[in-house]
Formats: structure tokens, C-alpha cells, sequence
């Protein structure tokens, strides 16, 4: 065995790359090959009893796993093309119940696991130019299959050799991939009534997302989609291809490339490349290239390409390349190349190339009384008094009192009847929480919590205490939010959500994260003085393609209630667990 793998790697220029124990080297083989590929050559010597990958010139070895569960299997082959034989790559292959689906590689090979496969397993295989190919594999199938599909003429599309054609077929081949291939591979459009994600095309459309409308979405980090229906909740962002119909909100942006017809509501930005009928709230920027209507808040800035209805609101600016109709209200300009019929209001300039009907009145806003109303700031508002209604800024909001909301990056106030939403919040008789904890994880942690007790902020370290000799130190830093209402004058429930990177010594080279739902109680028997303890459901995220990882269980290893690895590349496991700590100020 020895000698074949350096014969091989000899022949086709590359190296492999294996523990020498997992393989009988002294084994002998005798078999002849031609015409084939190394991947057939390793299948039919290793019995599938190992499993590779290419990294560069490597072609990596390791042990298959055991077993696999009794309601999953392996499909594997290629695609190649009826006439020439020869492989296709960039060919989608999916199954239309499940929805798992691949990508062809440059050598037309496919593996494509379905979870409880029929007797009888359909498999559509589509290729931009080709004919649409549904082939039936039984389920006693065994070994590579080989799936000949047709030139389609009804099909055949002329790329023009252009420098604009060459930089979309980069972005296509080499940013998107294998996604866009689907998108143009696929004419049908799915639906379905619901769906959750991890991460775009890690979730329960798999790499068909951008093929199927849904009627609510759930996307935990962020999302892709054709469209949707009615509602979308994404905690950093949600991507739509086409229309988006309801109430769109994520934690940083939101992105249509169709209609957007109801409400978006987006920590940082807004983007729409067709027309915006409806609400929009962003702590960054709005962007509709054709037209907006009704309303539209941003923390710094504000852009239609066409038409602008209703009122907008920047931190920084306004921008309406065509007519203004409505009230423009920003931190630096409003910018309007044709007519504006409403109000502008800004703290540097305003801009109307046609007519105005309507008030021009900023990049820093400042009350030296009591403001009704709200400051909307691209940086700065500033109410050394009191302010009742909303502070709205791209940077920092500071008020004496505040009978409403702040929203900005940064919130300072003496006291707050409402809420601050924020990365850093801070009022001086608000809700400030030291605490010290453990957890089964990590014995050490140190988190700081500023905010009030509806909504805080959590900043949070954490170690290992048997690494703190150890030449690399184990230990985490994160971030999350929480909220705790008092259910008695010492009692108070707490729910909080954590995200935290895992570093062994000072360097971080791969995802490593360690995500916490944590729901418990706060005893406080005396003043600035409590006791917490709670039940938490962990999510620990690590990408397969990474081999370096510190031991994560050393003392204690965890029931793994769920298991699972996306698109070959992340793995998820969770488990239940608990913490313990005391808190201070």
C-alpha cells in the first residue's frame, strides 16, 4: 500500500497526506487502472474505509467514520455529458423532497447525503444548457454512479467576451459558487412554509435557499432566500433575491434585490434594489435604487435612485436622485436633483435642484432644553436636559433623563423611564452587574453587564484555570445581550444570549465559538450583592476544515443532544448545562 500511494502521487504531481496508522501499509495491491480518476482508484483500493479531500496539492487521508445512521445515506458518482463523456462540473444535483443538495466538482464528481432515502430515490440533475435530468436510484444502488445528461438547444445562452461578462463569471464561478450555479441551473421556484438557518445555505433549504420563497424565515446568524411571504428574523442580516412581502428585521442589514412591500427594520442598513412600498428603520443606511414610499430612518444615511414618498430620516444624509415628496431630516445634507416637497432638515446643508415646498432646517444635534420630539444624528445628540421621545444616532446619544428610547452605537444618560439599544449602554441609575461565574465549560468567567434590566448589554471573559500554567492558555471572549425582570423586590429571572470565540495561547485562525442560552434567577439577599444560577443550551460552531483545536471537554464531557455538519464544512453540537456565579455593584 506503501508503494502504490507514492506511485500515484508520483503520476499526478501531488502529495497525500495521512496518520500512518490508520492504513495498512504493508497490504498488497493488484490492480490495473485506466481512463479513470484518482478518486476511483482510491475508492476501489480502500474499500471505503477511508475518505479524502484536496487541500492545494494535498490530497488529505483520514478514517471514515464507523457507522453512519440508519436513516442517512451516501450517494456518490459523476455527471458527465451523453455525447463526449466528458465530466461536467458546476452541475446542481438535489433531491426535490429534502432538499439536500451539491455541486459538481471540476472533475463532474458529486456525494450528496439524504436523510431517509425512499426505496426508489429521485435525483434531479440541472445544468445551465442542459436538459432538466430526473433519474430514479434504487435504494440497494452500491458504488459510483454515472449520470449522462443532454445538450439542451432550447437552453443554450451566449456569454459575450466582455469585460463586464468576465467579471460577473468570476463573481459567479468564484464568490458565489456553488449557490449561483444553482440559481441558474434551477428555472423552478420552491416554496415552502417555513425554514431556519444557521448561516446562508446552512439551514433546512440547504444550498437551495436562493430558490425557495418562504413564508417565514428564522435565519440564527444570517440568511438567503428567493423570497418571503410574511415574516423574517435574522440576528446579523437576511438577503432576499427577489420580492420580500411583511416585516423583515435583522440585527445588521437587510438585503431585497426584488420589491420590498411591508417593514425592514435593521441595526445598520437597509439595501433595495427595486422599489420600497412601506417602513424602513436602520441604525445605518436605507438604500432603494428605484423608489421609496412612505417611511424611511437611518442613523447616517439615506438613498433613492428614482422617487422618494414620505418622510426620511439620516444621521448623515438624504439622497433622491429623482423628486422629493416628503420630509428629508439628516445629521449632514439632504440631496435632491429635482423637486423637494416636504421637509429638510439637517445640520450642514440641503439641496433641492427643483423646488422646494416644505422647511430646510445635522450632523450633531444639540437641545439645551427639554426636547418633544426626537434628535436624529448621524454622530452626536446631545440633551443636557430632558428629552421625551427618541434619541436616534449612528454613534452617541447622551441625555440627563430620557422618558423614551436611545438607539446608537454608544448611550449615556443620568436616568431612563424606557429603553437604550445599544453596543455600550449606560445610565447612572440604570442596571450595572459584575459577575463572577462557572459553568462546565469554563470555571473562570468574568462578565460585565450595563444597561437597564429590560435590555443589557454583556461584555464577557473566561478561562480554564488548569491551562494557566500551560504554555497556551485556554480562554474565551464574547459578547451577547439579555434582559432580567424582577419578579419580587430580590427575585429576578434572568435570560441571556452569548456568543464567545474560543483561543488557545493569542492567535485565532478558525471559528471556534461557543454560543449560550442561558435562563436562570438572580437572588440578591442584600444590596449590590447577588447570587445567580440557571440551566443554559450550548451551541459550540468549529469548521471541519480545521484540525488544530484545543480539548474542549477536559473535565467533563456533556451529553451531545444534537449533532450535525453543514455543507461539509461547520459543525454544530450542543448540549444542555448549567452556571453558577455572584454578582456585584
Amino acid at each position: 500500500m506503501d508503494n502504490v500511494l507514492k506511485k500515484i502521487s508520483k503520476m499526478g504531481d501531488f502529495t497525500f497526506s495521512y496518520n500512518p496508522s490508520i492504513l495498512d501499509q504493508a497490504k498488497t495491491v493488484s490492480a490495473t487502472y485506466t481512463g479513470v480518476t484518482v478518486r476511483e482508484v482510491l475508492d476501489a483500493i480502500f474499500g471505503g474505509i477511508i475518505q479524502y479531500k484536496t487541500h492545494g496539492n494535498y490530497i488529505i487521508l483520514t478514517k471514515a467514520p464507523a457507522t453512519t445512521k440508519a436513516e442517512e445515506r451516501l450517494y456518490s458518482g459523476y455527471v458527465v455529458d451523453e455525447t463526449t463523456g466528458e465530466r461536467l462540473k458546476n452541475v446542481s444535483v438535489y433531491d426535490p423532497l429534502s432538499l439536500s443538495s451539491t455541486v459538481t466538482d471540476a472533475s463532474g464528481y458529486f456525494q450528496i447525503k439524504i436523510d431517509r432515502p425512499p426505496s426508489d430515490l429521485f435525483l434531479a440533475i440541472n445544468r445551465q444548457n442542459y436538459t432538466d435530468t430526473l433519474v430514479v436510484v434504487p435504494n440497494e444502488k452500491d458504488g459510483l454512479l454515472r449520470i449522462p445528461i443532454r445538450i439542451s438547444k432550447d437552453k443554450i445562452v451566449t456569454l459575450a467576451d466582455s469585460v463586464g461578462e468576465k467579471v460577473k463569471r468570476f463573481w459567479k464561478t468564484k464568490v458565489l459558487a456553488p449557490q449561483t450555479f444553482n440559481i441558474e441551473n434551477i428555472t423552478d421556484t420552491l416554496y415552502r412554509k417555513s425554514q431556519i438557518s444557521v448561516f446562508p445555505f446552512i439551514g433546512t433549504n440547504h444550498t437551495l435557499s436562493a430558490n425557495v420563497i418562504n413564508d417565514y424565515s428564522f435565519n440564527i446568524f444570517g440568511g438567503y432566500s428567493r423570497g418571503v411571504q410574511k415574516f423574517e428574523l435574522g440576528g446579523l442580516f437576511n438577503m432576499v433575491l427577489a420580492d420580500m412581502n411583511g416585516t423583515q428585521v435583522a440585527g445588521v442589514f437587510n438585503a431585497v434585490g426584488g420589491k420590498t412591500n411591508g417593514v425592514q427594520f435593521a441595526g445598520l442598513a437597509n439595501l433595495n434594489l427595486d422599489s420600497v412600498k412601506g417602513t424602513q428603520i436602520a441604525g445605518l443606511i436605507n438604500f432603494d435604487w428605484n423608489s421609496s414610499q412612505k417611511f424611511s430612518a437611518a442613523g447616517l444615511f439615506n438613498f433613492t435612485h428614482h422617487e422618494s414618498r414620505g418622510v426620511h430620516l439620516a444621521g448623515i444624509g438624504n439622497m433622491t436622485l429623482g423628486t422629493q415628496k416628503g420630509g428629508h431630516i439628516a445629521g449632514l445634507f439632504n440631496f435632491s436633483t429635482r423637486e423637494a416637497l416636504g421637509a429638510q432638515v439637517s445640520g450642514a446643508f440641503n439641496f433641492a435642484e427643483g423646488s422646494m415646498a416644505g422647511a430646510q432646517v445635522s450632523l450633531i444635534n444639540y437641545a439645551g432644553k427639554e426636547v418633544r420630539g426626537a434628535q436624529v444624528a448621524g454622530l452626536l445628540n446631545v440633551a443636557p436636559r430632558r428629552i421625551n421621545g427618541a434619541q436616534l444616532s449612528g454613534l452617541f446619544n447622551y441625555a440627563t433623563r430620557v422618558d423614551g428610547v436611545q438607539v446608537g452605537l454608544f448611550n449615556i444618560a443620568d436616568s431612563v423611564r424606557g429603553i437604550q439599544l445599544g453596543l455600550f449602554s449606560f445610565f447612572a441609575k440604570g442596571y450595572h452587574k459584575i459577575e463572577v461565574s462557572a459553568d462546565e465549560i469554563f470555571y473562570t468567567n468574568v462578565s460585565f453587564r450595563t444597561g437597564s434590566q429590560c435590555f443589557y448589554n454583556i461584555f464577557s471573559l473566561g478561562a480554564k484555570p488548569d491551562s494557566f500554567e500551560a504554555e497556551n492558555l485556554e480562554w474565551t471572549f464574547g459578547y451577547g445581550v439579555g434582559t432580567s425582570p424582577r419578579l419580587t423586590k430580590w427575585l429576578s429571572l434572568n435570560v441571556d444570549l452569548t456568543a464567545n470565540q474560543i483561543v488557545e495561547g493569542n492567535t485565532i485562525e478558525a471559528v471556534n465559538m461557543l454560543n449560550k442560552l442561558f435562563l436562570g434567577f438572580e437572588i440578591e439577599p442584600m444590596k449590590k450583592l447577588g447570587f445567580t444560577a440557571g440551566v443554559t443550551l450550548n451551541g459550540y460552531v468549529t469548521d471541519t476544515t480545521y484540525t488544530r483545536y484545543p480539548e474542549l471537554f477536559t473535565d467533563y464531557v456533556p451529553e451531545i443532544i444534537y449533532e450535525r455538519t453543514y455543507n461539509n464544512t461547520y459543525n454544530m453540537k450542543m448540549w444542555w448545562g448549567a452556571k453558577v456565579g455572584v454578582r456585584f455593584l
